[in-house]
This record gives structure tokens, sequence and C-alpha cells, in this order.
């Protein structure tokens, strides 16, 4: 996949099919927007193109009012896998708020992308005051010479996929719910830190991970989970809180390994959310603590025996 960083790099000669959109979280609504984008310009003889940003559109107006779901990084990678030829991940400047509607399709998407056909939400706004949308391009497609296509909302039990609403419960700890509008298990990737090592004192040492603080967090408590290292899985009991038992201050992102004994300080590792198990507790001993592990421990490895 082809990568542009700046509109002023872009001068594609093939003709094109684009879909636009923030896409945090490449959720199933937006997979449905790419898998047409993809499965037309395969079908025409097209590139297809997905034309994204680098940042939240709304932190440019209010900055880090908005936690992302994924990294870029993890944005991309997922797009990529999709298939699609081409991805625009630009960021969200001044020149996107103050450009016109008109000049929007003619400069940008027409004179640099060479699109022949446009595949968007039915809630999709661009440029100056929003006052380009779907009825916009409906009254200006056949003069500009492009194909429209507005896509309904993607409905799961009745309820519409929004970015919006997997945030929200990604906050509650509804991982479970995250998974099922993602389409994949939630994941937060870092680096392994040394933190306290409280837990290798008893029995149940913890990779302490050091995550994008741009991105939003589940809510205190223990998960299960799953976790990457070096391209193989294991599983894990996560801990996401401030040790109230042992009087942590501050909120880390701990995971207990199942069945692995490695150095892993320094390492790369997603942890991928299946189930908030419990929340977090503040035990009077750490006998208590000790023997509520033993028990997280047992759960992750006979319920989801089946999965590793």
């Amino acid at each position: 996949m082809i990568v542009f960083s700046r509109l002023d790099e872009i001068n594609i000669t093939d003709k094109t099919c684009i879909t636009i959109g923030n896409f945090d979280g490449v959720h199933r609504g937006h997979q449905t927007l790419i898998s047409k984008t993809v499965d037309y310009a395969r079908m025409n003889g097209l590139k297809s193109v997905v034309f994204t940003f680098s940042n939240h559109p709304v932190n440019y107006f209010i900055p880090g009012s908005v936690k992302n779901i994924i990294t870029i990084e993890e944005k991309l990678r997922i797009i990529e896998s999709m298939g699609v030829d081409i991805c625009v991940n630009i960021e969200f400047n001044s020149d996107m708020t103050s450009i016109s509607a008109e000049d929007y399709v003619k400069k940008i998407l027409l004179g640099k992308l060479n699109m022949r056909k446009l595949i968007v939400g039915h809630d999709f706004s661009f440029a100056k005051n929003r006052e380009g949308n779907p009825a916009y391009l409906e009254s200006v497609k056949d003069e500009f010479g492009f194909e429209l296509e507005i896509v309904a909302p993607i409905l799961l039990n009745g309820t519409r996929v929004s970015s919006t609403d997997i945030r929200a419960n990604i906050i509650e700890g509804n991982v479970t719910s995250v998974a099922f509008m993602l389409d994949r298990f939630y994941s937060i990737d870092g680096v392994v830190i040394k933190g306290r090592q409280i837990g290798s004192k008893i029995g149940y040492p913890t990779a302490n991970i050091d995550y994008d603080r741009g991105l939003v967090i589940p809510a205190d408590g223990v998960y299960a989970t799953l976790v990457e290292i070096d391209a193989k899985k294991y599983k894990g009991a996560t801990s996401i809180g401030n040790n109230p038992t042992v009087n942590g201050d501050k909120t880390t992102v701990e995971t207990y390994i199942l069945d692995f004994d490695q150095d892993i300080y320094g390492k790369d590792i997603r942890v991928e959310f299946v189930e908030l198990m419990r929340p977090m507790i503040k035990f009077e001993t750490i006998e208590e603590l000790t023997d509520q592990l033993k028990a997280d421990e047992e759960y992750v490895r006979n319920k989801y025996s089946d999965i590793i």
C-alpha cells in the first residue's frame, strides 16, 4: 500500500475509487466502506483509495478532547490488510477547515486523486463549516463527472456502530461489546518497562506496559487477555489500575502471562482484551491478593483453554 502524508506529494494518474473518513478503530462500519471501495476498484480496473487523517479532527478544534481507539500505525496496518492500494493519511488542519466543498471535490478528489467513484457514509461531512455532505455530493456528481454511493449505517442488534460508542464501552470496561463492534479484540501495544516488581515477589511477575497515553484504555479492573510476544500468543490476566493493595499511586497496565518465563524488558508486546473478570479490589493482606491471583489464573486457563 502506498501512503501519502501530505497533499502536495500526491499526483495519481490511475483512476480511483475513494472512501473518506477518520476511521478511528476501523470498526465494522468502517470496514464496510473500505471493503466496498476495494471491491469496486478491483471489479472496474481502478485503484482503491482510503482518505483519512493522522490526527482526530475534533482534537484540532479542542486539543486533547478525544482519545484514539487505536494508534495511527495500527490503523494503517488494518487498512493495508484489507487490500487497499493507496492511503492518504494527512494532518487535519486549517486547510481542511477553510477549503470550500467545491474546491475539495475539484482540487483534491478529482484533481489530485483522479476520482471516478466516491463511497461515503450517510453522515459524512467535509470542508468549510461542514458544507460538504451527501446532499451536496449528489447535487454535483453529474456536473463533475463521478459516481457516488452513500452507505447506510451498519446496525448490530439494532444499534448503529460508531467510534463514539466504542470509546464509551472501552471506558466502561465492556470489552466483549467492543470486540463485537470492532470484529476483533480491543488491544493495546506497548514496550515492557520495569515497575515496582511486587508481582515477582509474590510469585506473579507482570509485564508493565508503557502504552500510548493518547489512547483510550479500559476501566480499572482485571481482564482475561491474550498477549502477543514475537508473533506468538499466550493467555494473560491484565490488571488496569493503581494496585490499591500495595498502595500504588498511578494507573498502570500490568499483565501476568501464563506459562511464560522470559526476560522481555524493552520488548514490544500486544495485549488483547477478551473479558472483564472483576473490578479492582483492595485486599486486606498480601495472602488474600495472592489467593485471588491464583483464582484469576485458573479462570483464564480453564475458560479460554480452546483459544490457544
